[in-house]
């Protein structure tokens, strides 16, 4: 009896040990994280407005939107690749050339199937009527 006293109270013991060790950590964090989001939640909900965009993100969206925006993208993309391919060919010019014509075929085989598959999907959403090209 004795012996089996003495093992209870070392696995009890190196329980309490590891049990108080591993649960109040793991107790107190989760109970903290679900009392702050449950009170957030229901906060945000009820006295929180729509939040208001920034001064910065609003002037970009009203760029994108004009119709500026296009040929000014479409001008920084043309010199930002020719700057690219300038520096990668060190004032080679026969490997720019070469770089910048293998960009120009590959912008334009993309061009191409681009243009073959929104095509497709126009003539799918006629619902069989012919279209005024197709005429």
């Amino acid at each position: 009896m004795a012996g089996s006293g003495r093992t209870g109270t070392g696995r009890s013991s190196s329980r309490n040990s590891k049990s108080s060790s591993s649960k109040k950590p793991a107790r107190t964090t989760s109970t903290s994280r679900s009392t702050t989001s449950r009170s957030s939640s229901s906060r945000k909900r009820t006295t929180t407005p729509a939040p208001q965009e920034s001064g910065a993100s609003e002037v970009v969206k009203k760029f994108a939107s004009s119709k500026v925006a296009k040929p000014l993208i479409f001008i920084a993309a043309v010199l930002l690749i020719t700057g690219i391919d300038l520096l990668v060919s060190w004032d080679k010019f026969e490997l720019f050339f070469k770089i910048l014509g293998i960009e120009v075929l590959a912008a334009a085989i993309v061009w191409i199937i681009l243009t073959l598959v929104f095509s497709s999907k126009k003539n799918m959403e006629s619902d069989g009527e012919p279209l005024e090209d197709e005429v």
